[in-house]
């Protein structure tokens, strides 16, 4: 039976998201609450910087601002729809909101900057408007010529969703997946396309 999950983290592929200071909110989320890691003494410390940027609008996004808010920083999310369009949870839109956290809507990254020491300094953003709806059904977000403005920071926190880990597909052959690379299992047994071989979750 396989119940790996979705957990590996998704990123934009933007220059600049291998720079000192760019988490997954997975990792960011895991170090601080199992492994303690804002403690000065930590091992391995992180660094929720003194000013956060979470990109994403997922109830994911949510719980890394507030943590990160938490941990001192000043903290504002990027999303490129609108408010309306925000898949978290509405109270943790609102919760977050009441703590002090910005929101810049209808923005989407384009690259993060950096210092001459390899760490975050920024990230360039792009305005963007609504359009036709995209598969999902929701708007689907258009960028705006000449409308990119940068934001300054020294952390920024990347929530846009995980995927499978790729190394079942990779390594098991005749395991049929979807093309987001989810195992393809009937729904009432469980069993994948590889006999004796069932996967859920």
């Amino acid at each position: 039976f396989i119940g790996s999950g979705a957990g590996l983290p998704r990123f934009m592929r933007i220059p600049g998201e291998n720079l000192n200071g760019v988490y997954s909110a997975n990792e960011f989320l895991t170090r601080i609450n199992l492994m303690k890691a804002y403690l000065p003494d930590s091992s391995t410390p992180i660094h929720p910087g003194s000013k956060a940027v979470i990109v994403g609008g997922g109830n994911v996004a949510m719980d890394a601002a507030r943590s990160a808010k938490r941990l001192g920083a000043d903290v504002t999310i990027v999303y490129r729809r609108t408010e309306k369009e925000l898949p978290a949870r509405a109270e943790e839109v609102e919760h977050a909101m009441e703590e002090g956290i910005k929101f810049h809507f209808l923005t989407n990254p384009v690259e993060i900057t950096s210092n001459e020491n390899g760490w975050v300094k920024g990230i360039v953003c792009q305005k963007m408007e609504l359009s036709e709806p995209d598969d999902s059904g929701r708007a689907r977000p258009v960028a705006i010529p000449d409308s990119n403005f940068e934001i300054e920071t020294d952390c920024v926190i990347m929530s846009i969703g995980t995927s499978p880990n790729p190394l079942i597909k990779s390594t098991t052959k005749g395991l049929e997946t979807q093309k987001w690379g989810g195992i393809i299992a009937d729904e009432e047994t469980g069993l994948t396309s590889r006999e004796g071989v069932y996967a859920g979750g």
